[in-house]
């Protein structure tokens, strides 16, 4: 018993650490995604106004 408490616990550990990394890769990359989009937009209301 004490062995099988032992090894849930491990798996909810590693389980939780992957669901973590999954988390911050994603947040990374929606970061990165809305960064890209922002400077598209003022980008081309910076070009609307020029001309």
């Amino acid at each position: 018993m004490r062995i099988e408490n032992e090894m849930l616990s491990r798996f909810n550990n590693l389980e939780s650490q992957s669901m973590n990394s999954f988390e911050m890769s994603l947040s990374q990359e929606l970061d990165f995604f809305f960064d890209n989009v922002m400077d598209t937009v003022v980008d081309y209301f910076k070009e609307e106004v020029t001309v």
